[in-house]
C-alpha cells in the first residue's frame, strides 16, 4: 500500500487529553474513533484539528458494519468523510463484524457467519467504504464468545479471503486473538501462521480481565505477557506500519502508558521496522 511508518501510538481517549493536547515525545501517533466526535461540532472539529497538528492520525470507526447489508445511520458516512478531511487520516480501519441489522443498530461488535456469502458481503462493503472515504482501508479481527452453526469456514480462512478479496490491509488485534485462543482453545501461533501477515498494516495492543473462566477484551489493563510474545512473533513477519495501545478504563499514570509504547518501539526496532 506504500503507507508511511508511524511507529507506536495510543488510541485517543478524552481521559488522556491533558497529556496529548500539547504533544508528547513518547507518543508517535494517535488512533481516533470518529464516533467519539460525531456529530461534528465546531468544538469537536477544533479538538481534532489540534490533535492533527501534533500527531499523525488514523481513523478507527465502529459503525460501518462491513458484515451486513444494513444501512448507515442518517449522516454517518458524511460525518466520517468530514472527519477524514479534518484529520487527514493516513488510513482508516473498522471491524470485521456487523453492528446493524437492516436499519436497527445493535451497539455491539457482532461476529459474522463465516461463510462464502459473508465473504462476498464483507468484500463488497470494504471496497465501497474505501472508495467513499478515499483512503487505504484496514479491517480488524474481533474478539468473539460464540461460534455460529452457520460457519463453513474457520476464522483464519475467513480473514484471508476477506482481506485478499477486498485488497485491503489487516489490523491485527493481538489481545482479541489472545482472548479467542483462550476462550476457544486454539494455538494463536498456528493461527497467525495461516494469516496473510504480509497484509498487516496496524497492530492493536490491549489488556483485559478474566471472569468466570472467560478472557474479556475490556481494554482496562496493560497488555499481558502473552500479547507481548505475540507481538515479538508478528513484528518480524509483517510490514507493520503502526502499533497502538488501546485503553478505555482503569487508566494508570500516563508514564505507564508511555512505558508500554517504549516496549513496543523496542520490539519494532529489533525487527528492523522503520520508515523505509
Amino acid at each position: 500500500m506504500g503507507l508511511p511508518f508511524l511507529g507506536v501510538g495510543l488510541s485517543y481517549r478524552w481521559d488522556l487529553n491533558p497529556h496529548l493536547a500539547r504533544g508528547n515525545p513518547g507518543v508517535d501517533w494517535l488512533e481516533v474513533t470518529p464516533e467519539h466526535f460525531l456529530p461534528l461540532t465546531p468544538d469537536s472539529e477544533r479538538r481534532l484539528e489540534l490533535l492533527a497538528k501534533r500527531y499523525p492520525l488514523v481513523g478507527h470507526s465502529l459503525e460501518l458494519s462491513v458484515g451486513s447489508d444494513g444501512v448507515d445511520a442518517p449522516g454517518y458516512r458524511e460525518g466520517l468523510k468530514r472527519i477524514r478531511h479534518v484529520t487527514k487520516s493516513v488510513w482508516h480501519g473498522d471491524h470485521l463484524c456487523f453492528t446493524r441489522v437492516g436499519n436497527v443498530p445493535l451497539r455491539a461488535l457482532t461476529p459474522v457467519p463465516l461463510t462464502e456469502e459473508a465473504v462476498a458481503t464483507c468484500v463488497r462493503n470494504l471496497k465501497a467504504a474505501r472508495a467513499d472515504l478515499d483512503v487505504p482501508f484496514v479491517v480488524e479481527n474481533i474478539a468473539y464468545l460464540f461460534h455460529t452453526p452457520l460457519n463453513t469456514l474457520d476464522e483464519a480462512q475467513f480473514l484471508r479471503r476477506v482481506v485478499e478479496g477486498a485488497d485491503c490491509g489487516l489490523l491485527l488485534d493481538l489481545h482479541n486473538l489472545y482472548c479467542n485462543a483462550v476462550n476457544h482453545g486454539f494455538d494463536p501461533y498456528a493461527f497467525l501462521d495461516r494469516l496473510p501477515l504480509e497484509r498487516v498494516v496496524q497492530v492493536h495492543l490491549a489488556g483485559g480481565v478474566t471472569m468466570e473462566g472467560l478472557r474479556l477484551d475490556s481494554h482496562s489493563a496493560p497488555s499481558p505477557e502473552e500479547v507481548w510474545r505475540l507481538l515479538e512473533y508478528v513484528a518480524p513477519r509483517s510490514p507493520v506500519r503502526g502499533v497502538n495501545f488501546e485503553m478505555d478504563s482503569g487508566f494508570p499514570p500516563f508514564a505507564r502508558l508511555v512505558e508500554e509504547l517504549a516496549r513496543a518501539r523496542a520490539i519494532l526496532q529489533r525487527c528492523g521496522a522503520s520508515a523505509a
